[in-house]
């Protein structure tokens, strides 16, 4: 199955070419007020490296956040354009699914990406690694600092934005703060989650295909 990803939601956007689980090309691109323009081009880029017609698409995954709001706006839409325009299935990916595949377990059970939300609140979800499996422990939450240090489990491991801003919350024994980096969203990461959710039977209905926001 021939998968196209696509990332928008921060300063790092992206696409990716994934065909039966197996990644064929990534490009990159910075600057949130670049995606609106280099996005399509990289688009085109990577059908000519791969050699792939764009008819080839089979489905078309995209991160929908929470994230930048204009750079989540210009992914869904071409997301939902080339969905409409190719009558291909296209699969919402939250970021945070897609950051944890970032990470794999050192011992610790379980995980936490953590955003900043602004406004003295922060975007969380709560995974626990089943071998190379996780699950989802809780919802996405919009929550307080000091509001979701009483939710994670522990030990937990935790990364991303939002730590710095809090770090005197989050510093505890059994709480494991990992580099920024991991929270970067990776193309890849969405091509692969998303035909994983497709093959599982899932799919996003075009009209109802929106950014991930959250809170207003």
């Amino acid at each position: 199955m021939k998968v196209l990803g696509i990332e928008t939601s921060g300063n790092i956007g992206g696409i990716s070419l994934c065909e039966n689980q197996q990644c064929i090309i990534t490009k990159t691109f910075s600057g949130i007020v670049q995606h609106e323009r280099e996005l399509v081009p990289a688009i085109k880029d990577a059908l000519e490296e791969a050699h792939w017609q764009i008819n080839d698409i089979e489905v078309i995954a995209v991160n929908v956040g929470p994230g930048s709001y204009t750079g989540l706006r210009i992914g869904v839409t071409c997301a939902k354009t080339l969905g409409y325009a190719l009558n291909r299935p296209v699969v919402d990916v939250p970021i945070f699914d897609i950051i944890a595949e970032n990470y794999h377990s050192d011992g610790t059970l379980s995980l936490c990406p953590i955003i900043d939300a602004r406004r003295k609140h922060v975007y969380a979800c709560v995974y626990l690694f089943e071998g190379n499996r996780k699950k989802r422990l809780t919802e996405f939450l919009v929550i307080e600092p000091e509001k979701l240090l009483a939710l994670l489990p522990r030990p937990v491991t935790i990364f991303g934005d939002g730590i710095p801003l809090y770090k005197e919350v989050f510093s505890q024994e059994d709480i494991i703060i990992e580099a920024e980096y991991y929270a970067i969203p990776k193309p890849e990461h969405v091509a692969l989650l998303g035909e994983k959710l497709y093959m599982s039977g899932y799919q996003c209905a075009l009209e109802k295909l929106l950014p991930l926001y959250l809170q207003r």
